[in-house]
């Protein structure tokens, strides 16, 4: 795998600075200038400062972040417009990334450097601030924002390492000189590090995190969860390959699972008032900006359309109806029927004007489909709702055991999760065996899938748009080699980063290319 390794950085004490708090706006300490402390010297400022920490992380899920084409270039939603990547980075063939000054949808490479970072630099300026003892916060106070500072560094760190081939890593106790560009395996045990430091600092606290930092009030109790359920899912989609994902500490994962959040955490997402805003899920769930990939979803399909489209050129491929006894999808043998039966999470896709929501030809019929997903039904309404939205998810931290479960041959306890769900929705149940009498999911090759195929296709259905950075289909997909032949497995350190530290920028992705998928479990 294609990274870079500990660039030697003389005088990066102030570059770093500088291009952290240049490139996204932030105010952060000036190590050159005395009156940074002074402008840090109030109690109030210098909670805020730590206070903002995850308002700054939140906005690598905007819209100008890359999670709405990683949706589109892993199965689990399509897309025919050019905004925010999504066409561009789910083309056929893959192409790689375009990370250059100018270079079309380059923000979306960039969003969750500049965002982590931003975190990153403003918790390690107040923290070093009550370190330094100038300011003091009380004994609760300075317990709480330590706490939840580590525990923010640990997300903003992890972001960084699930995403990019390298990264910093960087807090008020590291010497700015001693920084150096670092592979990503070392800025995710730096993360769990930090996860670590803020599972130690709040086990028995009896501080609340309030809803003003975190969207909502978060206990003591509730941020050991959370800071367990990102280790066990940082440890488990960090890997880039099949292989790397199977040699993960499956051990650690499930301790960690284990004991991370026992009831779904929501982000109060309130983009009408400009706070904690899910903006990308405003526009990825808005009907004519998603509908159902058929390379993956079209597996549900029993009527042999799918393998039928599977095995059509490119550039000739057609929507087909899905006719299956899941009943997530809507239900019936042909579409005038399907409209008078809606899925439980699927339905025909029809604008308001009865017209099918079917534009850009251009950019490939193959992107059409007639079903998009209704699963999160209230950010549909209006580009301006607010909603509270599931960032971290029991069902998630399930399917990490169960996948655990899988490699270490305990094969009932995998046909015990899959079974938690697939009955519900019109599906026979399985065993440890694998049996598929339902044949749902229907591989494109035309087989019935395996207990393994049955575990994945119940993680996705039930996950959707969740997961880390709301991408679990693709992080799932990187590590279970199920990616489309070319795409991406991690972006580059930003263009103004590597010019900055006096080095060119690079590409990454594309048939072909380095750090790019081969052809994948389902032959595409």
């Amino acid at each position: 795998m294609w990274r870079i390794k500990h660039v030697a950085t003389s005088g990066l004490a102030a570059l770093l600075l500088i291009g952290m708090a240049g490139c996204v706006d932030l105010e952060v300490q000036n190590l050159n200038d005395p009156d940074a402390a002074r402008a840090l010297g109030t109690a109030g400022d210098v909670e805020s400062l730590i206070a903002g920490g995850y308002q700054a992380w939140i906005g690598c899920l905007y819209y100008d972040g890359p999670t709405m084409w990683m949706s589109n270039a892993s199965g689990e939603h399509v897309a025919p417009w050019g905004n925010a990547g999504m066409e561009m980075y789910a083309r056929i063939p893959r192409i790689p990334t375009q990370n250059n000054s100018g270079a079309a949808n380059v923000g979306t490479l960039t969003q969750c450097w500049y965002r982590s970072y931003r975190a990153i630099a403003a918790i390690r300026d107040g923290l070093k601030q009550i370190a330094d003892e100038v300011v003091d916060l009380g004994a609760d106070g300075n317990l709480r924002a330590q706490a939840y500072g580590r525990y923010m560094e640990g997300v903003a760190h992890a972001t960084v390492a699930l995403l990019y081939d390298s990264g910093f890593v960087y807090d008020e106790r590291i010497d700015p000189t001693a920084v150096v560009l670092q592979d990503y395996q070392t800025v995710g045990d730096a993360a769990l590090g930090y996860f670590d430091e803020a599972i130690q600092l709040a086990s028995g606290a009896s501080f609340t995190i309030p809803g003003t930092w975190m969207s909502q009030d978060v206990s003591a109790a509730t941020l050991v969860q959370l800071a367990h359920s990102w280790k066990a899912s940082l440890r488990a989609n960090l890997p880039r390959t099949k292989a790397d994902r199977l040699a993960a500490d499956w051990s650690a994962i499930v301790a960690d699972a284990n004991a991370g959040v026992t009831a779904d955490w929501e982000n109060w997402s309130r983009c009408s008032q400009g706070y904690f805003c899910d903006d990308a899920m405003r526009y990825r769930a808005f009907p004519g900006w998603e509908m159902q990939n058929n390379w993956v979803l079209g597996m549900a399909d029993q009527s042999g359309n799918y393998q039928a489209w599977i095995n059509t050129p490119t550039l000739d491929k057609q929507p087909f109806i899905i006719v299956t006894p899941d009943t997530r999808w809507p239900q019936g043998p042909d579409e005038t029927t399907q409209l008078a039966n809606p899925g439980e999470y699927y339905t025909v896709n029809i604008g308001s004007d009865g017209s099918r929501i079917w534009s850009r030809s251009d950019r490939g019929t193959w992107r059409w489909s007639y079903y998009y997903i209704t699963i999160e039904p209230f950010l549909q309404a209006s580009y301006d709702d607010d909603g509270d939205l599931p960032m971290v998810t029991v069902r998630e931290m399930k399917a990490l055991v169960a996948e655990a479960a899988y490699y270490g041959g305990n094969l009932g306890a995998v046909a015990a999760f899959v079974n938690e769900t697939r009955p519900l929705h019109g599906l026979n149940a399985t065993d440890a065996a694998g049996t598929n009498t339902s044949c749902v999911p229907k591989l494109p090759n035309g087989t019935c899938g395996d207990l393994w195929e049955m575990f994945k296709w119940e993680k996705r259905q039930e996950t959707y748009w969740k997961g880390p950075l709301r991408s679990g289909f693709y992080f799932d997909g990187r590590g279970w080699g199920d990616l489309m032949e070319g795409t991406i497995l991690q972006l580059p350190v930003p263009y103004r980063e590597m010019q900055l530290l006096g080095m060119s920028p690079y590409d990454l992705g594309g048939v072909g290319g380095n750090s790019a998928a081969p052809v994948g479990t389902y032959g595409y």
